[in-house]
């Protein structure tokens, strides 16, 4: 552990004790987070709680307190300008359960994994005990969950559409996107002594109205909650009404959420590179709190420690993905010159042994790229179907940010290693041969990711994905790219099970493709009805954007029976192929698959396999 992070000093105050040693009387500002404190910029409520720091606000982080009594929410007094609420890094109903229900046995964001250190609604719970702590204390949500359950969602867990988080919570107001202009303008208008129900104009942000409130003009109104109830049709419409003003130039919209009204205002500009490059000068620690160090520290940590945030957004418009909805499809990026000086700051670190993982985004190769039509499009990708006119495809800054890391490669005391872990999108890698070239020959660590997501065309045009071809001819060109360095790489494919529109008879062609290729993928995710998705949308309405109704794969069974197709090579998985393929009248595909499984092993078969 790095010398610097075993002093609490450095780190935000958690307890009284710490807020004493700084000379505080309380406080301005407490943030409450369902994940352990991690001092590092992937981390939310650090990145935030830095930036309010910066600002000179007194900000202390009340991490995963004990919700069953309103004692810790106390424990740090009385905020002075408004509580912030977050339930941590990602979304804690995908945080707690898998697709199909099932509890998981870690979570990765508290102390050693430990389970049962957060509530299952946290917002909701959170919320509830501040108000019970502190009244008169203004109480704001953000984070990705606030974020993404803005308005009326479907929550897979419970098998239903939800209000507003906003409502549910009885918070006062809801931050979405990335956060960090919203919360400044917010702490700065509270100090400035404005009533939090004033606060009805910062972009970003979604609050309730009251009775005789104003409303903004030109609204868009959305199909309210019980509406959507009525008819599941209307989450389809809901969505496209909703994608269509969700970018910095659209309209507010409003929403009954039975009971209750919500506005939901436009999406706040993304920040520019000087003030991006701002946030990550900041003094993190990159390290969690010294109080974790018995357990063994916080899981989450170790991918990411020693990884580089080179940009934000993706312009990629994958229907199951909500980075649309949260960072924007408008890509803001560093400069060349804060990333090396970050991994400079790395070489002070103890904990840092030469390998940066990850050099990155939400997708890796859309850094430095730009949109004639920034902030005023609602097309929810420039890539798909085709590449958009507007979208400018430049790998200049890419290529200049590589050409800079190589060179940094070379200045340090000891060998230094640099690798591109996140996803690329291998549509957009096609055009240009340098990007490739370079990515192979210095940035692959052996395996580089990538996500086809699936190889039927019906399916790939629903999910929002290029055609199985183009991916073709991405590892077409990759591995002359691994030959012609000398290499031995592979790329790692990411498939997507039982997504909307999926049938078995789709699942079953990509199951043949697999088996041809002898590929055994272990990256299959079964799909995710995430909140304010389109996926989602479609999940619920059984149709798609053309309002023409979709196999929907709901079941236990079919999702099981999916997600094991794709994995037909592991062993508690025969009977159910078995069974599938029999009923299918594929037995050429189940001798083949019987082929691989037994042809090397001295055990026999199966009753099951016998056709």
């Amino acid at each position: 552990m790095n010398k610097l992070a075993q002093n609490t000093n450095y780190f935000l105050p958690t307890t009284a004790e710490e807020i004493r040693q700084r000379g505080w009387d309380r406080p301005d500002i407490i943030l409450i987070t369902g994940d352990a404190y991690v001092d590092h910029p992937s981390f939310g409520v650090a990145l935030i709680a830095r930036l309010l720091e910066s600002k000179n606000y007194r900000v202390a982080i009340l991490a995963q307190p004990d919700w069953r009594s309103v004692e810790p929410f106390r424990a740090l007094g009385k905020p002075r300008l408004f509580w912030g609420i977050t339930s941590g890094c990602i979304d804690s109903r995908l945080n707690a359960y898998a697709s199909l229900g099932h509890k998981r046995k870690e979570d990765a964001y508290s102390p050693a994994g430990q389970l049962g250190l957060r509530p299952d609604r946290p917002l909701l719970v959170y919320s509830a005990r501040a108000r019970e702590a502190y009244p008169d204390v203004p109480i704001v949500l953000g984070g990705l969950e606030a974020s993404l359950r803005r308005l009326v969602h479907y929550d897979y867990i419970e098998d239903k559409l939800k209000r507003s988080v906003l409502i549910d919570a009885k918070a006062d107001l809801l931050v979405h996107g990335m956060a960090e202009q919203q919360i400044i303008e917010i702490a700065k208008r509270l100090n400035n002594g404005e009533s939090i129900d004033r606060l009805t104009d910062i972009a970003g942000t979604a609050y309730t109205i009251k009775t005789g409130s104003p409303l903004p003009d030109n609204a868009v109104r959305l199909p309210s909650l019980a509406q959507q109830q009525a008819d599941k049709s209307l989450a389809m419409s809901a969505q496209l009404q909703y994608q269509k003003q969700a970018h910095p130039a659209g309209s507010a919209v409003i929403q009954e959420q039975d009971p209750g009204k919500i506005v939901v205002l436009p999406p706040a500009e993304p920040i520019n590179s000087t003030a991006l490059d701002s946030l990550y000068e900041l003094p993190f620690t990159r390290c969690w709190h010294p109080k974790y160090d018995s357990a063994g520290g916080v899981p989450a940590l170790k991918p990411v420690q020693f990884s580089i945030t080179t940009h934000r957004g993706c312009f990629g418009g994958c229907s199951f993905c909500s980075i649309y909805f949260h960072q924007g499809k408008d890509i803001s990026s560093r400069s060349i010159e804060s990333l090396i000086a970050e991994a400079d700051r790395f070489r002070s670190h103890r904990d840092f042994h030469g390998t940066i993982f990850d050099i990155g985004g939400p997708t890796a190769n859309m850094f430095g790229m730009k949109c004639d039509k920034a902030g005023t499009c609602s097309r929810p990708s420039c890539l798909f179907p085709a590449i958009c006119k507007n979208m400018r495809v430049d790998y200049g800054s890419q290529l200049k940010m590589f050409d800079a890391f190589l060179k940094w490669k070379t200045t340090g005391a000891k060998k230094s290693n640099v690798y591109v872990a996140s996803g690329i999108r291998h549509d957009l890698a096609l055009q240009s041969s340098d990007y490739i070239d370079t990515l192979t020959r210095h940035f692959v660590g052996g395996h580089l990711k990538v996500a086809p997501e699936h190889y039927c065309p019906h399916v790939l045009d629903l999910m929002g994905k290029p055609n199985f071809e183009i991916f073709e001819e991405f590892e077409a060109r990759f591995n002359k790219a691994t030959r012609r360095a000398g290499k031995e790489q592979y790329l790692v494919p990411y498939f997507i099970s039982a997504h909307p529109g999926c049938q078995i008879d789709d699942a079953i062609k990509l199951t043949e493709y697999l088996v041809h290729r002898h590929w055994r993928p272990r990256q299959v995710q079964d799909f995710v009805p995430v909140p304010l998705t389109l996926s989602t949308a479609m999940f619920v309405s059984g149709q798609d954007t053309k309002e023409h109704s979709i196999h929907i794969p709901r079941g236990r069974a079919e999702k099981h029976l999916q997600a094991a197709l794709m994995q037909y090579y592991q062993k508690q998985n025969v009977k159910i192929i078995s069974d599938c393929l029999r009923n299918n009248q594929r037995g050429d595909l189940q001798r083949e698959i019987q082929r691989l499984h037994f042809t090397s092993r001295a055990e026999k078969p199966p009753a099951d396999w016998d056709l």
